[in-house]
């Protein structure tokens, strides 16, 4: 898998599915990919809408159920590498920030606050030290690289992870640029090619970045009709209209949309 444009952009045509917050809950991901391996129809596009690693599961096999969906849905007569688009989330920023811990000013404090986050889990389920990372963090910068080091080698045990986690785009545009995919929100207030990490650490409720949406057209941002994150913050209170959709809610899920962003088809595990 290559590297991929930081914003995609998907071709025109069929329906997009739009799939949540897994956070490593690969039962659900093996219910949510059979039924979307019966729906999937010539020209049909796919965004995995970030945080594919997580605690809700097993997150190395979630990631070998998804490269499997993409190569079983790639096989489909019409189908193109470019439908399928896979965003960072949260959890993918977490892990790639722990890979790079020995160039953090106070690494033990960083990877406090990313343990407490998720990383704990990701960690554990590729057979990986937490301990030894926490020694290595007090120990200076070689040590842990070394631990780092370790880290990668437990992934390259895993074929296509690496490959799939390095290859991430930041938020993807539908077509005509009035549908955008992103893992946790954007920032109305920034253009999209300069949203830093909005992408994934927004915490705006649907009503509110609703407002906001409305707000910033009239500012001159981007013409978009509609916002199609994988998960909200906590407090959220989620809709299936208005300009945003959140698609993960108490659960995973995997929602049919059409072009001009409505909700076809609400599947659940």
């Amino acid at each position: 898998m290559s590297r991929v444009a930081s914003i995609a952009r998907l071709r025109d045509g069929g329906i997009t599915w739009a799939l949540g917050a897994l956070k490593g809950d690969d039962a659900a991901l093996e219910r949510l990919g059979g039924a979307l391996m019966q729906r999937w129809q010539p020209g049909d596009r796919l965004v995995v809408l970030g945080s594919m690693l997580g605690a809700a599961g097993n997150t190395p096999r979630t990631l070998d159920l998804m490269l499997l969906l993409r190569r079983r849905l790639l096989a489909r007569p019409g189908a193109e590498v470019e439908d399928f688009v896979f965003l960072r989330g949260p959890q993918e920023e977490i892990w790639h920030k722990a890979l790079q811990l020995q160039f953090a000013l106070a690494p033990l404090d960083v990877l406090d606050w990313m343990l407490s986050r998720g990383l704990d889990t990701i960690i554990e389920a590729y057979g990986h030290s937490i301990a030894e990372g926490r020694i290595a963090s007090r120990n200076g910068s070689l040590a842990i690289a070394r631990w780092t080091s370790g880290l990668r080698q437990r992934q390259a045990t895993r074929p296509g992870h690496s490959d799939l986690l390095n290859a991430l785009s930041r938020a993807a545009l539908s077509a005509d640029g009035r549908l955008v995919f992103a893992a946790t929100g954007v920032d109305p207030g920034r253009p999209l090619d300069g949203q830093a990490d909005a992408f994934w650490w927004s915490t705006q409720t649907d009503a509110v970045l609703d407002e906001a949406l409305g707000k910033a057209k009239d500012g001159g941002w981007p013409t978009v009709d509609r916002v199609v994150r994988g998960a909200g913050p906590t407090r959220n209170i989620a809709q299936d209209t208005g300009r945003v959709l959140t698609v993960t809610r108490n659960m995973p899920a995997l929602v049919a949309l059409d072009a001009d962003g409505r909700v076809l088809e609400r599947i659940e595990p």
